[in-house]
């Protein structure tokens, strides 16, 4: 009975440590943290689904480098050669050509003005720049008959075709200015057709249909400069006075092979002179951005300098080292029209053609037809 007793005081005292252990509060911490690690929360779970890695992309390891400088990562291609959408490229270079594109399958248009006296070699010259002969049908009148002759508006349209570039060009002749006895209603005839254009062009932009508006507004005005005076004439005054702030004027003197050459350099520095001098504003070449290429800052740099431009005109090509070059000939020579050392025809061409044609229309857009629109003076003339 001792023995019993015994053994059932020790296992009272063995069930006891058991009590007091399961009820300790080491004992009560680890427990919620089994039951925490055996039974995880349901708020803190997260369906995370992985980024499908494409079969072209290659993973590879980067080695470390100490100076923390990484090199720049090259963009991953496709298969189909496109860019991988995961080297974080979005495209905008292909902006340009899908300018380009629209650009060149609407056409380009351009609205050029001759004015000046006849005889002066305008339909030549113009002929000789796009290689085209606009004027076959044209009427010459006799002396009796330019006397009380007026001013005429002509517009010709002819479109070109070089490379898959299509220009439309329009040429808007002036047969009949400065040749009549009496001038002062010459240069109305000129402005009212440029006011008339513009104000055909707003009424267009405020219609609901400004789909398919017409644009035959004057982008430059080619004036022609008499050899035969000493600098500018008082109609030369007149009129370019009258333009100056409603078209981009490009003064040209012309029949250049009538001066020697130092009489061409003080013709030229007379004439810029004047034209300072009664403030006319002539087309003004923008500057260089400092991106641009040497090559096309020279050309710039040369074309203002050769302001006013001195032209020759000829349609008369002449065989020289076999070649066929437009040239006007005489008993001591050729003059070339396309040797810059002879006239300026490649500098107006390239400056028309080739590098300020945009700029030509950004500014009568821009300028001389905002100007207009803000003026407020929407009547057309009579």
């Amino acid at each position: 009975c001792q023995c019993a007793s015994l053994q059932t005081d020790d296992t009272r005292e063995v069930g006891l440590e058991n009590v007091l252990r399961e009820h300790s509060p080491d004992a009560s911490s680890q427990s919620e943290e089994r039951e925490a690690d055996a039974q995880p929360m349901k708020s803190s779970l997260h369906f995370v689904v992985p980024l499908p890695l494409h079969k072209w992309v290659q993973m590879v390891d980067l080695p470390d480098y100490d100076n923390g400088s990484l090199p720049c990562p090259s963009r991953s291609h496709s298969a189909s050669g496109g860019f991988d959408p995961y080297g974080e490229y979005v495209g905008l270079a292909t902006l340009p050509n899908q300018v380009q594109r629209k650009s060149v399958k609407k056409g380009f248009e351009f609205t050029l003005m001759v004015v000046g006296e006849s005889g002066l070699g305008k339909s030549t010259l113009i002929n000789s720049l796009f290689l085209r002969d606009l004027y076959k049908d044209r009427t010459l009148y006799e002396v009796q008959e330019k006397v009380y002759q007026t001013v005429a508006i002509t517009k010709k349209t002819v479109d070109i075709v070089e490379k898959d570039i299509k220009l439309k060009l329009n040429i808007v002749d002036t047969p009949g200015f400065g040749d009549a006895m009496d001038n002062t209603k010459s240069c109305k005839a000129v402005v009212d057709y440029i006011v008339c254009q513009f104000e055909q062009y707003r009424r267009g932009e405020v219609r609901l249909n400004r789909k398919n508006i017409q644009d035959n507004r004057v982008h430059c005005c080619l004036y022609f400069i008499s050899p035969f005076g000493h600098g500018l004439r008082p109609i030369d005054v007149e009129f370019m006075k009258a333009l100056h702030e409603k078209v981009n004027i490009v003064p040209v003197l012309a029949k250049a092979d009538c001066f020697t050459h130092s009489e061409l350099q003080y013709m030229k520095t007379r004439i810029l002179n004047e034209l300072n001098d009664y403030r006319i504003k002539i087309y003004q070449f923008p500057e260089c951005d400092p991106d641009d290429d040497e090559l096309f800052k020279k050309q710039h740099l040369e074309m203002k300098t050769r302001i006013p431009f001195a032209v020759i005109g000829s349609d008369t090509t002449v065989e020289s080292n076999g070649k066929r070059l437009r040239a006007r000939c005489y008993p001591w020579g050729a003059v070339e029209v396309e040797n810059p050392a002879h006239c300026d025809f490649v500098h107006l061409r390239n400056m028309l053609v080739q590098t300020h044609m945009q700029d030509l229309k950004d500014m009568t857009e821009d300028s001389l037809y905002e100007n207009y629109r803000i003026a407020g003076n929407h009547s057309p003339p009579k």
